[in-house]
């Protein structure tokens, strides 16, 4: 194809590389790419007038200036300079001084001195030095020296040297050396060694009661429930004098029967018992038992599985354990099954996996 016959084009597919090395780099149209695979990727070396856009199950390798687009299911590599925008379900590894946009259900992992601005419902693991600001729903796992500020309803998992700076309603759950800083409304789950700096109404968690935590403001510092009043009263369960309602993650298979996650033949039915040997040493934090938990903490164990389904579990108070560390989990020897729970119905975080199950 002549210098002509791309003059007049405003768009092309294309499917080896030898034809993408082949368009001119004053090419003024879209250009779309439809091949590579994780052993053989596209390379992309040019910055044209607009934007690659890798679609498809296209697996593409971006270096030097260029600007990549990644749609539907495409695999992307970032190197030196170049930048990405992904969206839908596609995946980039950030490499070098790359950086990223995350979008809707892409995924991102982020190495060296990469950057990452991820968004709605996008997650990203962040190595070494690279740098994240989250915002909407977006989940960040944090590692080696890499910073994250987060804002809106992000999470962040905070290990190793990484620094956090929590905005909004965020969440952070910090472990070994991390240091977090935390304003407005943000919550801070402290582990190990890490330091938070807590300011405007910001709650800090500290799990083992041995983080480095300063507060200010109206800022607060909550400790591990002793007690099961203590733990409802925390995570806010229903409760009579007798009896409480909790939550489990289960999955639902083709033909609608509702089976534990991690023992496929124990089924669960609405409207009946179950029962379960139950260990009753407050020492063990996962031991046998019928495990049940507050809802996030549910939504959160089966986030990523296709067949979640959420059920509503009474059991008596009496009958249960509450391990010395529990992360808002606990177990018991029966439960009745009230109902299952549509997605929902069960809060902001509800929606949004409801919002994702409905895009896959």
């Amino acid at each position: 194809m002549n210098k002509n016959n791309y003059e007049r084009l405003s768009e092309i597919t294309v499917k080896s590389q030898e034809e993408l090395d082949m368009i001119p780099l004053d090419f003024k149209g879209l250009i779309y790419i439809e091949f590579g695979t994780h052993y053989s990727k596209a390379i992309v070396k040019h910055n044209y007038y607009y934007c690659v856009v890798a679609q498809k199950n296209s697996s593409v390798e971006a270096w030097d200036n260029s600007s990549v687009v990644a749609r539907e299911n495409s695999s992307v590599v970032a190197r030196e300079n170049s930048s990405v925008e992904a969206w839908d379900n596609s995946s980039v590894e950030a490499r070098e001084n790359s950086s990223v946009v995350a979008r809707e259900n892409s995924s991102v992992e982020a190495w060296e001195n990469s950057s990452v601005e991820a968004r709605e419902n996008s997650s990203v693991v962040a190595r070494e030095n690279s740098s994240v600001e989250a915002w909407e729903n977006s989940f960040v796992k944090a590692l080696g020296n890499s910073s994250v500020v987060a804002l809106g309803n992000s999470s962040v998992v905070a290990l190793e040297n990484s620094s956090v700076v929590a905005w909004e309603n965020s969440s952070v759950v910090a472990q070994k050396n991390s240091s977090v800083e935390a304003w407005d409304n943000s919550f801070v789950k402290a582990l190990g060694n890490s330091s938070v700096v807590a300011r405007g109404n910001v709650q800090v968690f500290d799990y083992l009661q041995n983080a480095k935590i300063q507060i200010s403001g109206n800022a607060r510092i909550v400790y591990n429930p002793k007690t099961i009043h203590e733990f409802m009263d925390f995570y806010g369960i229903k409760h009579t004098k007798t009896k409480a309602v909790f939550y489990k993650a289960v999955r639902k298979d083709s033909n609608g029967v509702l089976r534990s996650n991690y023992i496929d033949y124990f089924t669960y039915e609405i409207g009946k018992f179950k029962t379960e040997d139950c260990c009753t040493d407050v020492d063990r934090d996962c031991s046998y038992g019928i495990h049940i938990s507050h809802l996030n903490w549910a939504l959160e164990f089966g986030k990523d599985w296709n067949n979640l389904a959420i059920l509503e579990i009474e059991t008596k108070i009496a009958d249960i354990i509450l391990p010395k560390q529990s992360d808002g989990k606990i177990r018991t020897p029966k439960i009745k099954v009230l109902r299952e729970i549509p997605l929902e119905e069960c809060g902001a975080f509800g929606k949004i996996l409801a919002k994702k199950r409905k895009r896959q």
